[in-house]
């Protein structure tokens, strides 16, 4: 269910029809292009100059959705996603683009709304059937939940009892999210939503693994169990999974897991000089290639080294005065991988897996 520009970006640009060789398909060619390389200002004016020359073209109409939704206008590329549906039903992409907004900007019934009607356009669809079926699951689990809502976040919460804690949740969201911003050079426009959870909950709609304190899959979730008992813990997790999500809006699925843990763990204060004495102690090292995919396959001993290995490499580059964190961020987010963008600072990997193989 993880939501990321990076998948709809993929999507949207294999998917895009080819249109006759004329000046709108030059338009149309080169707006899906600057969308996959993150450009989604330049992307934005290409399409619409497109529009004026045709402007009722249900592709042209998707790729300014997708356009808009890039430049954090989620509510404008819904309208115009929700134009292009009605000029052209079975234009599955802005069906799958538009479901994805709207669950993520907490509109769940026009999510579901939206994917129902698509299947009818392409019965048995594998994408449609699996993100529906978590889309209708997720909405039941929550129909008694109730929300906090400031600025760009919205708190979710199950009962009256549980209102201080999305209140202290919001709080401390707000607060971090400037600092991340700051250091990162980039502040994300997108909703953030977070759910709280009981412990059962949690493991129910998550599935993920039992060391996990709280996830992001394009939304926050986290048990609040222990809220009250370690108010500093809450605040820990809840910074991690805010890094998380910010990472997302700014990169997708670019960001290495290795790197996108490390950020994490900077910015909820984790102690760099015990992750040094972990590993050491550990007796060997995972090489941070081997996670740049995630860490939900390790069990729980392999999880922690991963985890302080990341910080300790992160902790390389955060040690360098003035590291462009918001240029690196846009390479990646353009398609560089991080081996090939990380030579224009000065480091290799082997720069960064020096911190922990010692």
């Amino acid at each position: 269910m993880r939501h990321t520009r990076a998948f709809l970006f993929f999507l949207m640009v294999s998917s895009a029809p080819l249109y006759a060789q004329s000046t709108v398909a030059e338009l149309n060619d080169a707006g899906w292009k600057a969308l996959q390389a993150g450009n989604g200002r330049r992307a934005l004016s290409l399409f619409n100059e497109a529009l004026t020359l045709r402007p009722n073209d249900p592709v042209l109409l998707t790729g300014a959705g997708a356009s808009l939704h890039a430049e954090g206008r989620p509510r404008d590329a819904m309208t115009r996603l929700q134009k292009a549906i009605s000029l052209r039903p079975d234009l599955k992409i802005a069906s799958v683009v538009l479901g994805e907004i709207a669950f993520a900007e907490g509109d769940a019934a026009l999510a579901i709304k939206t994917y129902e009607a698509a299947l009818k356009h392409a019965p048995g669809d594998p994408l449609l059937l699996s993100k529906l079926a978590g889309w209708k699951k997720e909405t039941a689990a929550h129909s008694a939940f109730e929300e906090e809502r400031y600025d760009r976040f919205r708190v979710m919460f199950e009962g009256k009892a549980e209102q201080a804690t999305a209140s202290q949740a919001v709080a401390i969201l707000n607060r971090a999210f400037w600092r991340i911003g700051e250091k990162l050079g980039s502040y994300p426009s997108e909703t953030i939503v977070t759910v709280l959870y009981t412990e059962q909950q949690f493991r129910d709609i998550t599935r993920a693994p039992e060391w996990s304190g709280g996830q992001y899959d394009g939304r926050i979730r986290i048990p609040v169990a222990g809220a009250s008992r370690s108010p500093a813990l809450f605040e820990r997790v809840l910074v991690h999974e805010l890094t998380h999500a910010m990472l997302d809006a700014i990169a997708g699925r670019r960001v290495p897991s290795w790197l996108n843990e490390g950020l994490a763990q900077y910015f909820e204060g984790s102690d760099r000089d015990a992750a040094r004495r972990r590993v050491r102690a550990a007796g060997g090292a995972i090489p941070l290639r081997a996670l740049e995919r995630g860490f939900g396959r390790l069990d729980a001993s392999q999880a922690i080294l991963a985890y302080d290995e990341s910080l300790l490499a992160v902790g390389v580059m955060l040690d360098r005065p003035g590291f462009g964190w918001h240029v690196l961020l846009s390479r990646l987010a353009g398609g560089q991988t991080f081996a090939e963008a990380i030579p224009n600072f000065g480091f290799s990997y082997e720069d960064l897996e020096a911190s922990f193989k010692r």
